[in-house]
């Protein structure tokens, strides 16, 4: 088996498997927890995540990079950067203290913020991105199977109901600690301890460094960390905790997207230095391969949301329903941009793609707030669908620089049969979800067949170039 294709299965297999433990743990808390309680944990999650990104700017894309391009575990530079986050951690969560008492944060989400915050250590001590850069993906994953595993563990054991919520984050502390010290010890053992000491003068030079993909990265990553926040603030925490519920199927659609960035970004990359004439025919080929076979995933995915979602997360959480239905839109949107942000990369027009991606990140944020204010927690969805669309939009007329994008009439026929099948859902809608899904889906392909929609030359073209 050649090498990247170990890489690719190493990615997937670990990916599937933390993120199937954390889903399982999820859908644990959720129903011990209840909304309310639920949302307060999605709320202290998302500050993380904002807090985390401040501690480490820029530092998993740069320094992935860098490790990538210098033989050894580069030492020297490994512990500047482990004691800048070392140094960070404590000092943002001071501030993070500092604030939630000034802002008189409620109790209970001001004491579970707060341990979340703590995570900061562990995650200041990691060396996933030195193991990323170095291609080892099986140990990244192994950190990341570890630190998943030890947290459902310790959730299983100390959180069983709604009084045990501030267990949360000091089970997601001990599964941070745990996974960071498998890659600890596997540095270790390949390249020695790294030199960590008091060294002001490389302190400032990666943040000088590191501070536009850092600044970049922080507003990408609202996608995620905003919404919960907003709804907290505009709303309620239970309403937070239900478009957590809602978010949390998305992320497991968009397993879909981090299989496409594997597969599509290397023959991209090839394609564009060794055979630009050809790379059109690429691209069509993966837009039209999203259309056909994504979108009716996604259809299907709105017409079995309701049942899913009470099946899934139990009673208390049926508003996540529209959520769900909001934000497909979010994953066909996503899956897009993946394929024309793959195609910036490739044609070296990364600067542009980090431009496009903070404004679009900025505007997103306005439409967030605004949209949660008018519309509640599917308002926040819709928000981040106006957000990604823009997105869309830029990196779509930036891609027409390097490479022509296929014109309307390769998606007029799958759009098509997806007409037909939304329809045949409203009429059925009053029927089995299940006895819906089935006879939409057996129309859409009927139709798609029937109107010769099915690019099978695009198809074949697209598997021998990625697989």
């Amino acid at each position: 088996m050649k090498k990247p294709v170990r890489d690719i299965l190493a990615i997937l297999t670990g990916d599937i498997g933390s993120r199937g433990v954390g889903f399982l743990v999820t859908l644990y808390l959720a129903r011990v927890l209840a909304p309310a309680s639920f949302g307060i944990i999605s709320i202290g999650m998302a500050v993380l995540g904002y807090l985390s990104l401040l501690g480490s700017p820029g530092i998993q894309m740069v320094e992935t990079r860098n490790a990538a391009a210098v033989e050894g575990g580069m030492p020297e530079r490994t512990g500047a950067i482990l004691s800048l986050r070392l140094l960070l951690a404590p000092l943002l969560i001071c501030f993070l203290y500092a604030g939630v008492w000034m802002a008189g944060v409620p109790e209970a989400t001001r004491d579970v913020t707060t341990l979340y915050a703590l995570s900061l250590i562990p995650m200041a001590l990691s060396l996933d991105w030195l193991f990323q850069g170095k291609e080892d993906f099986r140990g990244v994953m192994s950190s990341r199977l570890v630190n998943s595993v030890v947290f459902g563990l310790c959730v299983l054991l100390f959180v069983r109901t709604r009084t045990d919520i501030v267990f949360t984050p000091v089970a997601f502390f001990a599964g941070n600690a745990a996974g960071a010290a498998v890659l600890g010890v596997m540095y270790g053992r390949r390249f020695g301890a790294p030199r960590i000491g008091w060294n002001p003068s490389a302190w400032m030079n990666l943040l000088r460094v590191n501070a536009p993909a850092g600044t970049a990265m922080f507003l990408a990553q609202s996608v995620t960390n905003l919404p919960p926040i907003v709804i907290g603030i505009l709303l309620s925490n239970a309403d937070a905790g239900v478009f957590s519920a809602g978010m949390k199927l998305i992320f497991l659609l968009l397993l879909i997207d981090r299989i496409l960035n594997a597969l599509f970004l290397p023959a991209a990359t090839r394609y564009a230095v060794s055979r630009p004439s050809e790379f059109p025919a690429l691209l069509s080929a993966a837009l039209t391969a999203v259309v056909v076979f994504i979108v009716p995933v996604l259809i299907g995915t709105c017409i079995v949301a309701g049942p899913v979602i009470l099946l899934v997360f139990g009673p208390g959480y049926e508003g996540a329903a529209p959520v769900v239905c909001v934000l497909t839109g979010y994953v066909l949107m996503t899956l897009i941009n993946s394929i024309l942000t793959c195609t910036l990369v490739a044609f070296g027009r990364t600067r542009t793609y980090s431009i496009i991606v903070s404004g679009g990140a900025l505007i997103l944020c306005v439409a967030v707030v605004a949209c949660t204010a008018f519309f509640g927690a599917t308002g926040a969805g819709a928000g981040i669908v106006a957000g990604e669309a823009v997105i869309m939009y830029f990196l779509g007329r930036a891609v027409i620089r390097v490479a022509p994008l296929p014109t309307l009439r390769f998606y007029l026929k799958p759009a098509v049969a997806c007409a037909v099948m939304i329809s045949s859902s409203v009429v059925l809608a009053e029927t089995s979800p299940l006895i819906s899904l089935a006879a939409s889906g057996a129309l859409f392909v009927i139709v798609l067949i029937s109107i010769k929609g099915v690019p099978a030359k695009e198809i074949r073209y697209l598997r021998e170039r990625l697989v």
